[in-house]
């Protein structure tokens, strides 16, 4: 059985990645949602994902966070998975 798609949100405030995985949940079916803190975890997570052959078809990334801002992990992601939509959330 193929693994369910999943979608990677990334955000240092935790209510807001606790917003995004419930509106996920209840509005999109099929889709795993994982989230991280930071773009290192995220980039571990994304490496998990695609080591085990799971579809990520978005990775949303807040833009100001600790270590690499949201727009340097998004153009890693792209590099890495050029299929991957990227959404950047600005204040």
């Amino acid at each position: 059985m193929p693994a369910s798609p999943t979608i990677l949100c990334v955000d240092d405030e935790p209510i807001v990645l606790t917003s995004l995985r419930e509106q996920f949940e209840r509005h999109l079916g099929g889709y795993e949602v994982e989230v991280a803190q930071d773009a290192a975890e995220a980039l571990e997570i994304l490496a998990t994902l695609t080591e085990q052959g799971v579809p990520i078809p978005v990775v949303i990334s807040d833009h100001i966070m600790p270590g690499m801002k949201g727009d340097e992990l998004l153009v890693r992601v792209h590099e890495q998975l050029p299929d991957t939509r990227t959404i950047l959330l600005t204040g």
